[in-house]
């Protein structure tokens, strides 16, 4: 194309001298050479400020609207020791790292590649509630690997136009091959979502798409998903190894809340994260919510002088129970109820 730009034959005329093909009176031959230059290299020149502007505005009309990313690439801050699991858990994520580590050992000494038809990566599927550490185990894998984790925006990945979103599914894989990165579906539910559940036959097509896409990726794919039976039932031959997030038990919580109030923090000496963990059924996510509740009390109660008390932490706990309980609410429902109420004593 540059090639075929050089080659171009330009014509220069002068305003008053007309068609000139070496220089004239008014244009030097250095003025013709210099006009042809930045004619090639695609400069252009307008009379007005304004001109500028509208042919700006109008290549933007074209272009469309920029879009966020379809990925975040993150750099793991997290490791394994920083993850709190289950024993069933952990089990499963070493079984993850000795197939990644020993990759080499188990497909060429121990024959694996001869009976599996397709030289594929690793895809796990990370299941579980809400705040059970599924994004941040995704995170010390990545860590574990000396890998960075490319995070995918579900909501980008999905396109209106029919094809789009092929597109984009075959970028983010591609993407995730060139930088060497874990590719992290979070919510993969919300894209790996059973087929037959729409009426767009495109959106089928889409799935599809994913589940090639996933089969015959030579990287590390994890899906993380608080409703696995909302997705398809294909994705079961299709992943390697699943793990449930389960809910943590008491003395899983006593070493969450141990591993998530930072070693700084100037704890009193009431504090006790036993009877915390006992009292409060809270998955990690939450515990982390009210460790930051009970620093802002201590802040506000008394500055950098303060201390985080037990009761800051029990107080801190009940609120983010409440919070919980508050998001069952159905407050809609609720006021119309009431409205109704009221409206029956109004006319009584």
């Amino acid at each position: 194309m540059v090639e075929e730009e050089e080659d171009r034959e330009l014509y220069v005329k002068c305003p008053t001298c007309g068609r000139i093909s070496q220089a004239c009176e008014h244009v030097s031959h250095e003025d013709i050479a210099t006009i042809k230059r930045l004619i090639r290299a695609g400069v252009m020149v307008y009379e007005t400020e304004d001109d500028l502007l509208e042919d700006e505005m109008f290549e933007e009309a074209e272009e469309g609207p920029k879009r966020p990313d379809l990925y975040r690439l993150v750099e793991p801050r997290f490791t394994l020791e920083d993850v709190v699991l289950s024993p069933k858990s952990q089990e499963a994520i070493q079984d993850a790292l000795v197939e990644l580590r020993d990759k080499y050992l188990l497909f060429e000494r121990w024959g694996l590649s001869r009976v599996i038809r397709k030289q594929k990566g690793l895809s796990m599927l990370f299941a579980g509630p809400p705040g059970t550490g599924k994004t941040m185990t995704a995170e010390a894998i990545a860590h574990a690997m000396g890998k960075p984790l490319m995070i995918v925006n579900y909501a980008q990945l999905e396109n209106m136009w029919v094809g789009e979103t092929e597109k984009n599914v075959e970028k983010v894989f591609r993407e995730s091959a060139s930088q060497d990165a874990v590719l992290f579906f979070d919510e993969a539910d919300a894209v790996f979502y059973r087929r037959g559940q729409t009426a767009a036959p495109w959106a089928n097509r889409d799935v599809n798409v994913l589940l090639s896409h996933l089969e015959d990726f030579p990287g590390v794919v994890i899906l993380a998903t608080n409703m696995a039976m909302a997705m398809d039932q294909a994705l079961d031959r299709r992943i390697d190894i699943a793990i449930e997030f389960e809910f943590p038990d008491a003395k899983m919580r006593e070493e969450i809340f141990v591993k998530t109030m930072p070693a700084v923090a100037p704890l009193a000496e009431d504090v006790d994260f036993g009877e915390l963990a006992r009292k409060y059924p809270l998955s990690g996510g939450h515990i982390l919510n009210v460790v930051r509740q009970a620093m802002r009390y201590a802040a506000r109660r008394d500055g950098v002088v303060g201390r985080i008390t037990m009761a800051d932490l029990k107080r801190a706990a009940s609120r983010e129970m409440a919070k919980s309980d508050l998001m069952k609410v159905d407050h809609l429902s609720a006021t119309r109820d009431q409205s109704i109420r009221d409206a029956s004593k109004y006319h009584g």
